[in-house]
């Protein structure tokens, strides 16, 4: 229990695994009451000092000002570069589309067409997988199954 985390507070009479700042060391202490939604008076079992037990946070920092500024201008910037090249490799594959089938063996720049992802350009071919830059993202396939 002592690696889970909890998401609502233990009933009371029941024991919770925390640490005991007299024992010095993680103890089971008994739950005596619940003082509001997140937080329990605790009573350690072995010393019997009593604690007020808090649930961890789970709330998720929103990043703001300058680095909410950063953060979306390289997301901007990767989406750029990626658009450019889909838009280089699709420019210079070979040849007409082929329907993407994992039976099939594809080589580089072959251009493909996914049922799911869209058309794609094979930027790397190894022997059992390829690597598609699709409009959106790139993606690992295999290719050449028996």
């Amino acid at each position: 229990m002592s690696d889970a985390v909890l998401t609502s507070l233990p009933a009371v009479a029941s024991r919770v695994f925390t640490s005991c700042k007299k024992c010095a060391a993680d103890r089971y202490q008994i739950v005596l009451a619940h003082t509001n939604a997140t937080t329990a008076k605790v009573e350690c079992e072995v010393c019997h000092s009593k604690k007020s037990f808090k649930l961890p946070s789970t709330k998720v920092k929103k990043v703001t000002g300058a680095a909410a500024t950063k953060k979306a201008q390289a997301a901007e910037n990767r989406k750029n570069a990626h658009s450019k090249e889909f838009g280089d490799l699709v420019a210079s594959a070979q040849g007409g589309e082929q329907s993407y089938n994992m039976k099939a063996k594809f080589a580089m720049n072959d251009k493909i067409k996914h049922h799911k992802f869209g058309v794609g350009v094979i930027r790397m071919s190894l022997q059992d997988k390829i690597e598609v830059v699709f409009e959106d993202e790139i993606r690992v396939l295999v290719h050449n199954r028996t």
